[in-house]
């Protein structure tokens, strides 16, 4: 039970993960072989990292630049942050 409990709580929480779990599940549906299916998820657990800190990247970008449209012209606005990652 405590094994069950750490597989949701800490393992499948990561969207990551998650999301690599459902490309390994494809490639396996798709019956590539054993080292596809490896690098195939390796892949895409790296590349939805990657994509998360490009968001984190540019939302923190648009938050600089807030401040310096609210200087420069005297406008107030909100960055919206949607990001579900």
């Amino acid at each position: 039970m405590e094994f069950f409990s750490f597989l949701m709580n800490d393992v499948l929480s990561e969207p990551a993960v998650l999301v690599g779990l459902i490309a390994l599940i494809g490639l396996i549906a798709q019956k590539k072989p054993v080292t596809e299916c490896i690098k195939g998820t390796v892949k895409t657990i790296l590349g939805f990292i990657v994509l998360g800190a490009g968001a984190g990247l540019v939302v923190s970008s648009l938050g600089d630049f807030a401040t310096i449209f609210q200087h420069a012209f005297g406008i107030t606005g909100v960055v919206p942050n949607n990001e579900a990652i």
